[in-house]
């Protein structure tokens, strides 16, 4: 891709040169023949043999209009070159921006779920938006300018130091100090960048929380004071902006004296050596025309390098991405699951917990396969952390825990999740219809297959009586369904896979109390060897369960049948009596 781009650059920038070459000779041949034979230069004795035929510079001054003809033709190859350089730099662009959004994304979505419970969106957003379209500038638009720009100056200098190396000293005496200027203001440049880079990343990720939260801030009408905090990211990010291109316009303001000072310069001395008859009038043409060819350039680099907090700061936020290593789904065993389940001492502790005492304490309990297991306890007592250690997205820290025999470290990650699948509390629905949304883990499925999970999530008779039926469409994360329709969907889509262990994390919490009486009479019907775990507050969702866990501050306070639990004076007890006497 590279070598193309190359290639097409260094024609554009021969031909380019060959057109203010053939401008010389153009010169040179209206002030008489003796100034163009005076030309002992090897390239313009070249250019008059290759225009005359090798009739030398008498033929090629009596038939003048050979030039003009030259100089479009030269012309015409300058523009082909530059149309073919600009086409394959727009599509190598796009397939540059193209692969390094799919890379960065892959690797995204395979990250492990404790990255994610950091991270925040707004920052991931602008990685991969903003700051890979800044990667994409560096890699197919600055590089490139930057090997234009050495071409034209090794090109030009060559040719100018052949014909005159004092009038070459002086085109370049402001070379040094703009570089040592630049070096020293480019500093300031950077760190400002990087200041408005963060406060940008900031208001992304307000306008991000924002969007995912609209459902809060309507309920408690906090739209002002949502407003009035976006304005002061966005008054934080005007400031740091504005500053960073205040001192980039007296960068490049301050540069461009530099630049024409070397023309000035080479101009006057220009003058001085054509004049005493050093140089033809042709010479100083080409002189003054290449020393723009190699400032500007020049100058361009500089801005390059002033840009260079940006790639950098774009880099490493895309790097602090690609370098942490993918979650490993792929390797270790892949058993027979049918759903006996052992938990022997369980201990979990996150990792950036200053006290190790774990979220999950000492943790034993064990669950035939075909049970159906409700565990219950108070708001961040650790049941739903059960649910992430059973599939995998926290590993355990102490203790064991077996499915039919197997340490569940030991099984392929991609496989368990196959055969374990939770119903989360807060389900996630993509903007497709309603059948596309049951069965996006399973697209194979048939329609027969969809009404069948829909049924038994009690879902169906409510799809039935939208106008579209199956195809209705639903909105962004579900939004123009109810919280009870949004979890139904999220049950018939897990019932789908045929899963022999499935676990329900308080997903009965928005359908009224008859709608779950359905759904676990039609999980009934069907369950056979399901494996079951419903995480609930409810005593009417729990007490037909097989086997009954309260968990309070990481460990089992009580376990039993409903009928075991209710004598005890324990936390179950007292909830039963507590929801009794607000259903009476």
């Amino acid at each position: 891709m590279y070598s193309v781009n190359f290639i097409l650059q260094f024609f554009m920038v021969f031909f380019s040169i060959f057109s203010i070459y053939l401008g010389k000779v153009v010169i040179d041949a209206l002030e008489g023949v003796e100034t163009l034979a005076a030309q002992d230069f090897f390239l313009e004795v070249w250019v008059v043999n290759l225009l005359s035929e090798g009739r030398g510079p008498e033929y090629l001054c009596e038939n003048l209009y050979l030039l003009p003809i030259a100089l479009i033709i030269s012309a015409v190859f300058t523009a082909f070159f530059s149309w073919a350089r600009m086409y394959y730099r727009s599509f190598s662009s796009s397939r540059i921006y193209k692969d390094l959004q799919y890379k960065v994304f892959s690797h995204l979505e395979r990250l492990p779920y404790t990255y994610f419970k950091k991270a925040k969106s707004g920052d991931l957003i602008q990685t991969c938006t903003r700051d890979l379209d800044i990667l994409r500038r560096l890699l197919m638009g600055e590089l490139s300018l930057i090997t234009y720009s050495l071409f034209s100056i090794i090109i030009c200098c060559g040719i100018l130091l052949s014909i005159s190396w004092s009038l070459t000293l002086v085109s370049l005496s402001f070379l040094p100090i703009m570089f040592v200027y630049s070096f020293f203001l480019i500093k300031g440049v950077r760190k400002r960048f990087r200041a408005t880079d963060d406060s940008e990343a900031m208001m992304t990720d307000k306008i991000s929380e924002n969007l995912n939260a609209v459902r809060v801030v309507k309920a408690y009408h906090n739209e002002a004071y949502e407003i009035a905090s976006f304005e002061e990211r966005l008054s934080d990010y005007k400031k740091k902006f504005v500053s960073w291109r205040l001192f980039s316009s007296f960068f490049f303001s301050s540069t461009d004296i530099l630049v024409f000072g070397s023309e000035c310069c080479t101009l006057i001395y220009g003058f001085y050596i054509a004049i005493t008859g050093q140089i033809s009038a042709g010479t100083l043409y080409l002189a003054f025309t290449f020393v723009q060819i190699i400032v500007w350039p020049l100058r361009d680099c500089a801005m390059v390098l002033s840009n260079m907090g940006q790639y950098i700061a774009a880099s490493e936020r895309t790097k602090n991405i690609v370098d942490v290593p993918i979650e490993d789904t792929d390797s270790g065993l892949t058993p027979n699951i049918e759903g006996d389940i052992i938990f022997d001492h369980v201990e979990f502790h996150f990792e950036d917990q200053e006290q190790k005492e774990g979220v999950i304490k000492d943790l034993s309990f064990e669950v035939k396969k075909g049970q159906t297991v409700a565990i219950l306890g108070k708001t961040g007592s650790g049941k739903s952390t059960v649910v992430a250690l059973l599939t995998r997205l926290y590993d355990y820290t102490g203790g064991h825990i077996y499915i039919d025999g197997t340490e569940l470290k030991d099984i392929q990650k991609k496989w368990l999740r196959h055969k374990v699948v939770p119903v989360l509390q807060e389900p996630f629905l993509f903007s497709r219809s309603l059948v596309d949304n049951i069965r996006i883990a399973y697209p194979e499925a048939t329609l027969e297959n969809v009404q069948e999970a829909a049924r038994i999530a009690a879902l169906d008779e409510a799809i039935l009586s939208f106008k579209d039926g199956y195809d209705t469409p639903v909105g962004e994360k579900g939004i123009t369904l109810s919280g009870g329709q949004r979890q139904r969907v999220a049950i018939a889509r897990t019932l789908l896979g045929q899963a022999p262990v499935i676990i329900f994390d308080d997903s009965l919490s928005a359908v009224d109390t008859a709608t779950d009486l359905k759904i676990r009479q039609n999980l009934a019907t069907r369950r056979g060897n399901l494996t079951t775990f419903i995480i609930t507050h409810r005593i009417a969702t729990a007490k037909d369960a097989d086997l009954i866990l309260i968990i309070e501050d990481g460990r089992i306070s009580e376990a039993g049948t409903h009928e075991e639990l209710v004598k005890k004076e324990g936390l179950y007890s007292r909830i039963a009596g507590i929801q009794s006497q607000i259903e009476a």
